[in-house]
């Protein structure tokens, strides 16, 4: 069989994904400061930096400090602070709509409310007005603005920016979200279409901990996705159902009907309206001593996770019963795609270290996963947080990708 090395485009994609993965976390710097970083030679990193100076990622800065020994003083660059893309991310009963700098800075937000009924061409016009509103009240030039991040729950499709089954079933499916937005604003801007969970996994992309690893995100909020990375990126797949594993049929016997048409899915086992449902179900006694410090505003299932290990029987038990089904799901993760590690973000992230400790437990109950090393980290930023700093990374990636 004759073997295919990797072409010089994909050499050249990767390193520059590299180098630009080393700059996430630095306000300046030079091309020696990330050949130390990188390992990769300078006269690479300076070709990519021309790249990216021309696609207005970077820009130069001025001279930096010369070495002790003297000598010419190296130039400084930067990531631009004067291009500008927009996220627009559903979340909890409204849409914010983020103007973000490159170099990372929130320059303005503007957010318009997001109810259950709401007609999906009321968004697409919501939406719009929010984009005019930030780039007219920021006076943004048509050559500073790069473009637009869509998010949105369902399965996207994001070459097509086409919304294929909307996670609001009112909306329908086949909704030609991207093509529909840009007639709305009158002008073709660079839309790029993405799922939520995709978006919040997408801001690990620059961070060194995924760098060359096969990693499973775990997001949960009202739905539970579970998006699976390689090298910090979700990879194509032909239907686009990356991140759709809170639709994994953990319980066949279960009587709920999920908003996927199926029963016993992983979502709808720990979801907030069923943990719910069991603590009404307890002995009047047993539910107000359980919820006699609950103000009723926080997701219970977090309340209960900071109650775990405080003594309170019910909590104890409601919270091994969520740590159960966790473990369920993270098995068949684990054989059906062997991550290197499982980073937890939204309500989990909550969790103690007995929590994950007992959902390692039930991993180890399958024989073949009985001796496996776990690693388990939690993001505890909030939901907002992590769909801007997602959204900026997909739309500095896609450039590269053009």
């Amino acid at each position: 069989m004759n073997r295919i090395g990797a072409l010089p485009k994909d050499i050249k994609q990767k390193n520059d994904m590299e180098i630009l993965r080393s700059l996430a976390d630095l306000e300046s710097f030079t091309v020696q400061d990330i050949a130390n970083r990188t390992k990769i030679s300078r006269l690479t990193i300076t070709r990519a930096l021309e790249r990216f100076m021309e696609k207005g990622i970077v820009v130069q800065s001025g001279k930096g400090n010369s070495t002790s020994l003297g000598g010419k003083k190296p130039q400084e660059y930067i990531l631009n602070p004067n291009r500008y893309a927009i996220s627009i991310a559903p979340s909890k009963g409204k849409t914010q709509c983020t103007l973000m700098s490159f170099d990372g800075n929130e320059i303005d937000m503007k957010e318009f409310p997001f109810p259950s009924n709401m007609a999906y061409p009321q968004f697409i016009k919501n939406a719009a007005a929010c984009i005019r509103d930030l780039l007219k009240d920021n006076k943004i030039k048509e050559e500073e603005f790069y473009g637009i991040v869509l998010c949105s729950g369902g399965i996207i499709d994001p070459k097509e920016g086409v919304f294929t089954v909307s996670s609001i079933p009112e909306w329908g499916n086949d909704l030609h979200a991207a093509e529909d937005l840009r007639k709305e604003l009158g002008k073709d801007y660079h839309i790029e279409s993405e799922n939520v969970s995709k978006v919040c996994s997408g801001m690990l992309r620059f961070n060194n901990d995924v760098l060359g690893k096969r990693v499973a995100v775990m997001y949960a909020d009202y739905g539970i996705s579970i998006t699976l990375l390689e090298d910090g990126k979700t990879p194509d797949t032909v239907n686009n159902v990356n991140g759709e594993l809170g639709h994994m049929c953990l319980d066949p016997n279960d009587e709920e009907i999920c908003v996927c048409g199926s029963k016993g899915c992983f979502e709808v086992l720990i979801s907030q309206k069923r943990i719910r449902k069991m603590i009404d179900a307890l002995p009047a006694k047993e539910r107000d001593l359980l919820l006699k410090d609950y103000d009723g505003k926080e997701d219970v299932r977090i309340y209960l996770l900071k109650k775990q290990g405080e003594g309170n029987a019910q909590a104890d038990r409601l919270c091994e019963y969520m740590s159960r089904y966790i473990g369920l799901a993270f098995r068949n993760v684990i054989l059906a795609f062997d991550p290197e590690l499982f980073v937890i973000q939204g309500v989990f992230s909550y969790a103690s270290k007995q929590f994950f400790d007992q959902v390692r437990s039930v991993i180890r109950e399958n024989k073949y996963l009985a001796n496996i090393d776990i690693d388990i980290r939690k993001e505890s930023r909030e939901l907002s947080q992590m769909l801007k700093k997602g959204s900026m990374n997909i739309a500095l990636c896609s450039i590269l990708e053009e």
